[in-house]
């Protein structure tokens, strides 16, 4: 199916997805386009939200809107393993948002304060700080990604 609006219902309901990962998603006009049981939502013509067994925000999404809720920094050294799927290593962290759980989404960036990856956190804010070793979050999105080739 190409690519058409949605209706108004349909982002509400994406926007109370979205809220309780702590986006407050724009109130724009809202594009999806459909493929083999994937969705992609879009807005003003980039890539905003990835669904399939998931949802997934995009970096476009939140570069835009920098959510504070769920980040997590990295130090230089790991950025360029992470843009290229990496997961992320607890040796890495810098910052964290001591509210994150495990199994919860995260939203990685770098040192500037730019979103690189999405994934989702392996431990705790305490416990990945206390240990300081080890795996802490695996790669859901990343640059280059099936998401960025399939929908950009």
């Amino acid at each position: 199916m190409p690519r058409h609006f949605v209706s108004k219902k349909d982002v509400k309901a994406l926007r109370d997805s979205l809220k309780n990962l702590g986006i407050t998603f724009p109130d724009k006009a809202v594009e999806v386009d459909e493929r083999k049981g994937e969705k992609c939502y879009f807005v003003g013509g980039k890539p905003y939200v990835y669904v399939s067994a998931s949802m997934i925000p995009t970096l476009f999404l939140l570069n835009d809107l920098k959510p504070e809720n769920g980040s997590v920094t990295v130090d230089d050294g790991a950025v360029p393993h992470i843009i290229n799927g990496a997961n992320v290593f607890a040796q890495g962290i810098t910052e964290l948002d001591p509210k994150i759980e495990e199994n919860s989404m995260v939203f990685i960036r770098n040192n500037k304060k730019q979103y690189i990856a999405v994934g989702i956190s392996k431990k705790s804010a305490a416990e990945i700080m206390a240990e300081k070793k080890g795996e802490a979050i695996t790669l859901l999105h990343f640059p280059g990604d099936k998401i960025m080739k399939t929908f950009y």
